[in-house]
C-alpha cells in the first residue's frame, strides 16, 4: 500500500466527467491510499459549486465518496516552499504521512 496525495484538480477532473471509475481503477491497481484533509475537500467542493459544474447534492455525494476511499488527516503547517503557496498544505500532508507521490494535473 502506498500513501498518495491527489491534488484537487485530479479529483475535480473525474468528478466533472461524472466518471470516477478510471481513477478508482488506478487506486486499486497501484494499491494507493489517498490522503485528504478538510482543506482539500473544501477546495474540491467549492470549485465544483462555484464553476457550476455540479449541483450541491451531487457535489456532496462526491465528497462523501472521497471520504470513504481516502484517509483523512490533519497536517501541521510547516512547508513554505511550494511553487504555488496555496499548495503548501499538500506538501505538508505528503511529507507528514510519508506519501510516495503527489499526483496533480497541473502543467
Amino acid at each position: 500500500m502506498y500513501f498518495v496525495i491527489f491534488d484537487a484538480n485530479v479529483w475535480i477532473k473525474y468528478a466533472r466527467a461524472k466518471n470516477i471509475a478510471p481513477l478508482l481503477d488506478r487506486i486499486i491497481t497501484y494499491q494507493f491510499i489517498p490522503i485528504v484533509n478538510n482543506y482539500l475537500l473544501t477546495e474540491i467542493f467549492e470549485a465544483l459549486i462555484y464553476n457550476k459544474w455540479m449541483h450541491k447534492s451531487d457535489t456532496m455525494a462526491i465528497i462523501e465518496f472521497i471520504k470513504k476511499i481516502a484517509l483523512s488527516e490533519t497536517e501541521r503547517a510547516v512547508y513554505r516552499l511550494s511553487p504555488d503557496a496555496k499548495d503548501n498544505y499538500l506538501f505538508d500532508l505528503a511529507i507528514q504521512n510519508n506519501c510516495v507521490f503527489i499526483i496533480s494535473d497541473d502543467t
